[in-house]
C-alpha cells in the first residue's frame, strides 16, 4: 500500500486536511479533532482517535484486535491496510518515542 510519509514539526502544531485545508487537528477548539470526508484515521501509538468506516473495511485486523493487541503497533497497522494511496501525517505527542498519526485520501 503506498503512503507519503510527512513529519509535523511540533507536537502542538494545527494538521489541516492537503486537500480541502480543513482543520483536521484544530488545538484552539474545545473539540480540538474535526475530521473531514478526506480523513481515514487519526491515531496515536497509543490507539485510535477517529477511523473512517471505509479504511476501517481496509485493515488487516479489527479495531478492536488492534486495541487487545499487547503488541500493538498502530503505524505498522495503518501501513499494512488494503488502500491505494493516502498521505501520513506523523506528530510528536511531547512524550518520548510516542507520536499522532492522521491518516488522509482523495478516495
Amino acid at each position: 500500500m503506498p503512503y507519503q510519509l510527512v513529519e509535523v514539526s511540533s507536537a502542538i502544531a494545527n494538521v489541516c486536511c492537503p486537500h480541502c485545508d480543513h482543520a483536521v487537528l484544530d488545538w484552539e477548539q474545545e473539540q480540538y479533532i474535526q475530521p473531514c470526508e478526506h480523513t481515514l484515521f487519526i491515531a496515536m501509538d497509543l490507539g485510535f482517535e477517529y477511523i473512517a468506516d471505509r479504511f476501517e473495511a481496509a485493515l488487516p485486523q479489527s479495531v478492536d484486535e488492534i486495541h487487545e493487541d499487547p503488541n500493538m503497533n498502530v503505524f505498522l497497522s495503518v501501513t499494512q491496510a488494503n488502500y491505494a494511496v493516502m498521505q501520513i501525517y506523523k506528530a510528536d505527542l511531547g512524550v518520548e518515542g510516542l507520536f499522532r498519526y492522521i491518516g488522509f485520501s482523495q478516495n
